[in-house]
């Protein structure tokens, strides 16, 4: 008896194509939130200087009657941020646009853009960790060098970052009377690694955002609070490839760094539909969307920063 199986039907005919296409998964973009943010206009160069006062030495002595004092001198620093450039491109066929059942430059677009969002977060994160500010872990038990977070070391950050007058980011969460909540002190922010996480819930003093008095200061990837500091989490954070691993927490307070972007913040997108490239296309079989972005991160004053580092438990 003759059958017709699955052997004899081709894929197009035995496969359902599910046309929703699936979450791509990305990190989550944490280390340029908390920049001092410029944008430079175009044609103004490519160099931008930021300008700090330094403050003034104290005069607790008393004046003596008609003697002018010698007075002060003002005294400035200048920080110089050049701009480079950055960008990504994907080639698409004229084939792919015209049997390809996805929407192909929909997707190229979203995925680049993610692509531009994350490239300039890890350019940031890597200017964070160059700090000169460092404090290796040294109060745990794991015996490592340096050893995995605890209170101990998060408060000698804060100690320190107190100590060169640095300011805090975000203001008191107040208590309410919700069953099991807690306010939240003034804190600076502080970016630690996925991996870290659950050695960050053992700190003693660890409050999860859960059990904030309030959700509605809670930034999206935050995870909790230890005292003066509230983390927010990224699979992207620094970590070292050394065996074990160190991981670089890195803590900050207002004006630590700067992101300065030329012409906007947002970058620019280019589409080159098939054949745009003319004589050198003759077929009309290839085009192209990419992103470029003019993009510099400075570290202002590592005084207002602090990298933490740790090993996990």
């Amino acid at each position: 008896m003759s059958m017709t199986t699955s052997i004899e039907l081709p894929p197009a005919v035995r496969e359902y194509y599910e046309r929703l296409i699936l979450m791509t998964a990305f990190p989550r973009l944490i280390h340029g939130r908390f920049a001092q943010k410029k944008t430079m206009p175009t044609k103004e160069g490519d160099t931008i200087i930021f300008r700090r006062y330094s403050k003034m030495d104290t005069v607790p002595i008393a004046l003596n009657e008609g003697i002018t004092p010698p007075g002060a001198q003002l005294s400035v620093t200048d920080i110089k941020a050049r701009i480079d450039w950055y960008g990504n491109f994907v080639t698409f066929t004229n084939r792919v646009m015209e049997t390809v059942q996805d929407k192909v430059l929909n997707e190229c677009t979203k995925l680049l853009a993610q692509n531009m969002g994350q490239t300039i977060d890890e350019i940031t994160r890597d200017v964070l960790v160059s700090t000169s500010s460092v404090l290796l872990c040294s109060n745990g038990v794991n015996l490592g060098t340096p050893t995995e977070l605890t209170k101990a070391d998060i408060d000698a950050a804060t100690k320190t970052l107190l100590s060169n007058d640095a300011q805090m980011i975000t203001e008191v969460i107040k208590g309410t009377n919700a069953f099991a909540t807690a306010p939240i002190r003034p804190s600076f922010w502080g970016m630690i690694h996925t991996d870290l996480l659950d050695d960050l819930e053992s700190v003693s003093n660890f409050v999860a955002t859960a059990n904030y008095s309030s959700q509605e200061p809670v930034q999206d990837g935050e995870w909790g609070n230890t005292g003066n500091v509230r983390w927010l989490y990224s699979s992207v954070a620094s970590v070292s490839g050394a065996t074990p691993p160190v991981f670089n927490n890195i803590i900050v307070a207002k004006e630590a760094y700067a992101m300065v972007h030329l012409g906007s913040e947002s970058g620019k997108f280019t589409v080159k539909q098939l054949g745009s490239a003319g004589s050198a296309d003759p077929l009309d079989q290839r085009g192209s969307v990419g992103w470029s972005h003019p993009f510099v991160c400075r570290i202002l004053n590592d005084s207002y920063m602090m990298d933490l580092m740790a090993t996990h438990s």
